[in-house]
């Protein structure tokens, strides 16, 4: 079923690369989630005292964790994540030659220097 939806089997994919498309380069990507979980950061901690006491806890920092790991994927995926994978199927990459050597094309036509087609098609491409 995974070559149905995604067109190469999974060992193909274990041996790609990832890459990403987008035009920043990649460690701008990691500012800015690093930026963006210390905001998150920063508002939960600001606003803890104010908080019920059932969630001073670990809740509020699971709640900022999945705040940040959202942040961390729209980040991501702004950045267009894509997999390379070099894998060649069977009859793809093949050149079709049709040589044409029948009995009339070894006829001269009239009013030509040529001896035969061939060699007129040769003569005008020079």
């Amino acid at each position: 079923m995974f070559e149905f939806f995604f067109k190469y089997p999974i060992p193909v994919f274990l041996k790609g690369k990832y890459i990403l498309l987008g035009a920043w380069p990649a460690w701008v990507l990691a500012l800015s989630i690093a930026l963006a979980a210390g905001a998150l950061g920063w508002l939960v901690w600001r606003a803890l005292p104010e908080t019920s006491p059932r969630i001073r806890n670990w809740r509020v920092w699971a709640i900022w964790g999945t705040e940040a790991a959202l942040v961390a994927l729209l980040l991501t995926l702004l950045w267009e994540p894509a997999i390379t994978v070099a894998e060649l199927k069977s009859q793809q990459n093949i050149i079709a030659v049709l040589l044409d050597d029948s009995r009339s094309m070894t006829l001269a036509d009239s009013g030509s220097d040529a001896k035969t087609p061939r060699e007129a098609t040769a003569l005008k491409t020079l």
